[in-house]
């Protein structure tokens, strides 16, 4: 057994990263990580209980990928392992959705390892990323300006996803294959640096070598501590999340004070985790997107919103909203009041109007008024600019609009909130405050009322 070997079954046996009798899923491409992974995996099958199967997907990128699928089914077939292979166009999903190459490519390896794992019964997915991955990946980060849940880099074990290699450098993987006879398959693209990543590995990488030859190790070491880091912080958000937060169908929503009180570090992170419940994931989420929502939080408008790559997220007073889209705020179109009858409610109660030979007495779910002065037909219909009513129990008028800012409507509530008008005369805000005047004033009359009723 090699040296590399035996570190990693020393390994394994002390994280228990596989527990005895995992089946796992091996991501194997035909470079030499995934190949390495496979092969040493393939060695601590027996010793740990694992069933292994293999993945190999073909991106349809380049020529070559044939060969590549060819070598990874005769690698496999040598090592009695079974293989699902598949063929993706990647390029034409990239130009159909208009979107990154790299990152597509990232996302359907995803998807089919993920199928590929449902389908086979495996709860594990093996990829080979290595310490020079993590550190690439670092820099990568860096450079795009990420945080530090960024900057944690690749977590060994993140979902369903295992990296069992990320303690170990590709200078003692690449050892490892030649001393062990194993082949595996060049990428030429890996050369090109018109790739972000590719320039870091060939060009900036080298460069930080000349003043720390173990530049690697140490951006590994400092991943490590990143992620220990936010280890911590995932659970206080978690919790926190847990106590504070509202779910309904829509999305969720988080006190505003809750945020006002937290500090930097933990209200950022607050925001990220609602985020990420809402969307499902953090992709296009940058520092400036969390900084323009705490900029809602922080902001002297009670009502605000912005739309965020994927998410609308939305200050409604003491409240911030988190929505994959913006709600629907048009009205609906007037209704005609004919006579008394039930009328249904945008909230999903009723209106139920009615006759009575006297008063039944007023609340604040139900209005009268003198059936001598308020006659049939009226308007039930919503908001228009510029209205006003004479408030019940005031001098003059009032703007609706004004009176609506009182009572802290959110702007949804206002486009929806039902009123009944004669006319141009607004009656009443229903549920909120009637007009002056009109009131019955002889037990004798009859009475029009109007209330709101639960009929469900």
């Amino acid at each position: 057994m090699s040296d590399l070997s035996q570190r990693f079954q020393l390994f394994l046996a002390e994280t228990g990263v596989f527990p005895s009798g995992s089946r796992v899923l091996v991501a194997v491409s035909g470079g030499a990580d995934s190949v390495a992974l496979l092969s040493l995996l393939n060695e601590a099958a027996e010793k740990f209980s694992l069933h292994l199967e293999a993945a190999h997907l073909d991106h349809a990128l380049r020529p070559e990928s044939v060969g590549d699928a060819e070598f990874v089914q005769d690698l496999c077939t040598r090592l009695d392992i079974p293989l699902t292979i598949e063929r993706r166009d990647i390029a034409g999903k990239a130009r159909a959705q208009k979107g990154n190459l790299e990152e597509v490519a990232r996302l359907e390896r995803r998807d089919f390892l993920r199928s590929t794992a449902r389908a086979r019964e495996c709860s594990l997915i093996a990829l080979g990323h290595h310490r020079d991955d993590q550190a690439e990946t670092f820099l990568l980060r860096l450079l795009r300006g990420a945080g530090p849940t960024g900057l944690s880099g690749m977590r060994m074990m993140s979902d369903a996803f295992v990296r069992p290699l990320l303690g170990f450098d590709r200078a003692e993987i690449l050892d490892y294959l030649r001393s062990s006879g194993l082949l595996w398959r060049e990428d030429a693209s890996n050369n090109d640096c018109t790739f972000t990543r590719n320039r870091i590995r060939h060009e900036l990488l080298p460069l930080l070598r000349e003043f720390n030859p173990n530049i690697e190790r140490r951006l590994e070491e400092l991943c490590t501590l990143f992620a220990q880091d936010e280890t911590y912080w995932d659970e206080m958000t978690a919790q926190i999340l847990a106590e504070h937060c509202r779910e309904d169908e829509y999305g969720l929503s988080l006190p505003r004070q809750l945020l006002l009180e937290s500090s930097p570090a933990l209200a950022g992170r607050l925001v990220r985790a609602a985020l990420h419940k809402v969307r499902g994931n953090l992709r296009r989420i940058g520092n400036i997107h969390i900084a323009d929502v705490i900029g809602l939080v922080r902001s002297e408008a009670p009502q605000a919103e912005i739309n965020l790559p994927g998410c609308w997220v939305a200050r409604r007073y003491n409240q911030l909203l988190f929505r994959l889209e913006a709600p629907e705020t048009s009205g609906f179109s007037p209704v005609v009041v004919a006579g008394p009858g039930i009328y249904p409610l945008p909230d999903g109660r009723h209106l139920l109007i009615s006759i009575h030979d006297s008063s039944q007495g007023e609340g604040a779910s139900a209005v009268e008024f003198s059936a001598e002065v308020v006659s049939f037909p009226l308007t039930m219909r919503t908001f228009r600019s510029g209205d006003r009513l004479f408030p019940d129990g005031m001098q003059g008028s009032k703007k609706l609009q004004d009176l609506f800012v009182d009572a802290k409507l959110t702007k949804e509530s206002r486009a929806t909130w039902p009123l009944i008008v004669r006319g141009e005369e607004i009656l009443w805000v229903v549920g909120m405050r009637r007009c002056r005047g009109y009131r019955v004033q002889k037990t004798s009359q009859k009475v029009v009322r109007l209330s709101v009723v639960d009929c469900s």
